[in-house]
């Protein structure tokens, strides 16, 4: 794990222990043991690193997990919904404007990364924008989606002419990631680890963020894609629930909820930033969270 994430995450595991979510992971049983054994790693900042160089996520990684660059998407029932709802989605991709995009000035990119952002750290953005409605439904129903679980994604991404998003790993090795071709002009790129390779309109990609990434628009049009999360294939049920309730929490959550927001051009939408505050106090009371959040039998 990089140093520079050795106290931020120090300070995600001191959350969690205060408020008795180590506690009820350590009573999980056998059924939770790698969850366990994950949630330690957070403490040692020598441990949890990948054996492969290219992989170096923020977190520590999740011990027994088959991690692979890209993905087999044939083999993911998540991959082929996606692409079975293409027209609605492509439809509802090409009916925003300009102005319902955000526009991402991260330190990685050169040029524009315009995002369109359905779910953001767990949270559905629908009642708060509206529109694109049929892509909501088509999400909603997507097999093993990663979006209750605040780092998974699903967002419409546009990447201006002539654009290079630089080298970077993404925070977790928990996910796999799902890029669905919408406008796919020539010269779009992506490498993923070592291979590299291109999108095709209406089909998908899948890989692992958590291997070092880098894309490419070297044409004269932009190019558009839904990104959307999957939680990975080796994790179970049992795993998914805690570790969905255990980042969901505002103890935790609120420690990065905004931080990726901070790099959109203009700073945080304000009314973005209330709207996601008031969710994520709200989901604490909800039965999937709490039930982690307890200290000696009451609820925070």
């Amino acid at each position: 794990m990089p140093s520079r994430y050795a106290e931020a995450n120090a300070r995600i595991a001191r959350e969690m222990r205060a408020g008795g979510y180590f506690d009820a992971v350590a009573n999980g049983g056998p059924a939770l043991e790698r969850v366990h054994r994950y949630l330690q790693l957070f403490e040692k900042a020598d441990e949890g690193r990948s054996q492969d160089p290219l992989q170096h996520p923020d977190y520590p990684c999740f011990p027994g997990l088959r991690n692979e660059p890209f993905r087999d998407a044939r083999a993911s029932d998540a991959a082929i919904h996606l692409e079975n709802a293409f027209a609605p989605i492509a439809a509802d991709c090409g009916s925003l404007s300009d102005a319902q995009f955000l526009h991402y000035v991260p330190p990685a990119m050169e040029r524009m990364w315009a995002v369109r952002l359905l779910w953001y750290m767990g949270i559905c953005l629908e009642p708060f924008e509206g529109g694109t409605a049929a892509t909501f439904e088509v999400l909603r129903s997507m097999p093993r989606a990663c979006l209750d679980y605040p780092w998974g994604d699903a967002l419409f991404s546009v990447h201006a002419s002539e654009s290079h998003l630089r080298p970077h790993c993404s925070v977790d090795n928990l996910r796999v990631r799902c890029h669905l071709g919408i406008t796919v002009p020539p010269g779009c790129e992506i490498r993923v680890g070592r291979s590299t390779r291109t999108w095709q309109q209406g089909r998908v990609l899948q890989f692992e963020d958590s291997f070092e990434h880098e894309v490419w628009n070297r044409g004269t049009e932009r190019r558009a894609i839904l990104i959307v999360d999957t939680w990975h294939p080796d994790l179970t049920d049992a795993e998914i629930r805690a570790l969905t309730a255990g980042w969901r929490h505002s103890r935790v959550r609120s420690l990065f909820l905004l931080d990726r927001l901070a790099m959109v051009s203009g700073g945080v939408p304000p009314e973005l930033a209330r709207y996601l505050s008031a969710e994520m106090k709200q989901q604490d009371a909800e039965p999937a969270t709490s039930e982690y959040w307890r200290r000696q039998g009451r609820e925070l």
